[in-house]
C-alpha cells in the first residue's frame, strides 16, 4: 500500500504557478525560480507552455526538452485536427476547450519560434541508458553543463519511465535545484513508488503535490494513480522547516487537470 504520510509537503508560503491553464502547469517554489540557469524538460508532447513561461527568467541560460515523440509530422497531423476540434467547440460555445485547440492550429510555427538557439529539443527518450534512441538523465545533466547551466531543474512527465530514470539517477552525487514530476501508475506500483519517494527525500523535501483528475481515484488511500510532485533540493531551504498545513489544491494555485471535473483533494 501506498505510504501517504511521507507525500505531505512542508510548508513554503511563496511558490509559483508555472504553464498553462489546466493540465500542463506545475506549481514552483520561487526560490528555485531565482536561482536556477538551466532546465531540463523529459516529456513535453505538444505543450511547451511551462518552458515558455520559465524563459522569461533573466537568468535562464539553457532549456533542453527531451521528447522521442514529438515530430514534426505529428504536430502537423495535431494541427489539422485542431482545426475540426476547434470548430465543434466554437459551435457547442465550449470557450474554454476552445481556445486550448485554437492554440494547436500554429503549433508548427509556435514550434520554429521557440526552439532555437540555446532552447533545443531533442528527439530521445527519457531511460536509464545510452544507446539508440534513448539517453539517461546523467547524460543530460552533463550535456546542459558543457552549455554552461550548473543550477539545473527537470521537469518530468514521460508515462511510467519515470521510475527506471530516476532510480539511475539517485545512485549519483548530482546536485539539481528540484524536480517537478508527474507519476504514474503509483497505485499498481506502489511498492516502488514509497522506495523511490524515500530514496529522493534523503536529499529533497516534497514542497508541492496535486493529483490528476484524468486518473482514477483509490478508495482507500484517496490518492489518485497520477500525482504531480513538486521537489526542492535541501541545500536551499535554510531555516526550520514544518510540515504544510494547506489543503490540497491550494485556491489560486492549483487548477484541475480536466478542467470539467473537480480537482482531486488531498488530506495528510
Amino acid at each position: 500500500m501506498l505510504n501517504k504520510s511521507q507525500l505531505r509537503p512542508i510548508r513554503i508560503d511563496n511558490l509559483v504557478r508555472l504553464g498553462r491553464d489546466n493540465d500542463g502547469g506545475y506549481i514552483i517554489p520561487k526560490i528555485i525560480l531565482d536561482k536556477c540557469d538551466g532546465l531540463l524538460s523529459y516529456g513535453i508532447n505538444k505543450d511547451w507552455s511551462f518552458e515558455k513561461d520559465l524563459s522569461k527568467y533573466d537568468n535562464i541560460l539553457n532549456i533542453h526538452c527531451y521528447d522521442h515523440t514529438l515530430t514534426i509530422s505529428s504536430l502537423f497531423k495535431f494541427s489539422i485536427k485542431s482545426v475540426f476540434i476547434s470548430i465543434f467547440r466554437l459551435l457547442t460555445l465550449d470557450i474554454i476547450r476552445f481556445k486550448k485547440s485554437f492554440e494547436g492550429i500554429t503549433s508548427i510555427p509556435d514550434y520554429y519560434s521557440f526552439f532555437q538557439k540555446n532552447i533545443i529539443h531533442y528527439k530521445k527518450r527519457i531511460l536509464d541508458k545510452n544507446n539508440n534512441g534513448n539517453i539517461s538523465i546523467l547524460k543530460t545533466i552533463e550535456k546542459i553543463k558543457l552549455k554552461g547551466s550548473n543550477k539545473i531543474f527537470i521537469k518530468m512527465d514521460i508515462e511510467g519511465d519515470e521510475f527506471l530514470s530516476l532510480k539511475e539517477y539517485i545512485k549519483s552525487n548530482n546536485f539539481v535545484l528540484g524536480f517537478a514530476i508527474e507519476f504514474h501508475d503509483i497505485n499498481n506500483r506502489s511498492k516502488e513508488f514509497n522506495d523511490l519517494i524515500k530514496k529522493l527525500k534523503k536529499n529533497y523535501f516534497i514542497a508541492h503535490i496535486h493529483g490528476n483528475n484524468y486518473s482514477k481515484v483509490d478508495q482507500t488511500t484517496g490518492l489518485p494513480s497520477s500525482v504531480e510532485i513538486t521537489l526542492i533540493n535541501k541545500k536551499l531551504i535554510k531555516e526550520p522547516t514544518v510540515l504544510s498545513n494547506y489543503n490540497y489544491p491550494i485556491d489560486g494555485l492549483d487548477q484541475p487537470n480536466k478542467h470539467s471535473r473537480p480537482d482531486i483533494k488531498l488530506k495528510f
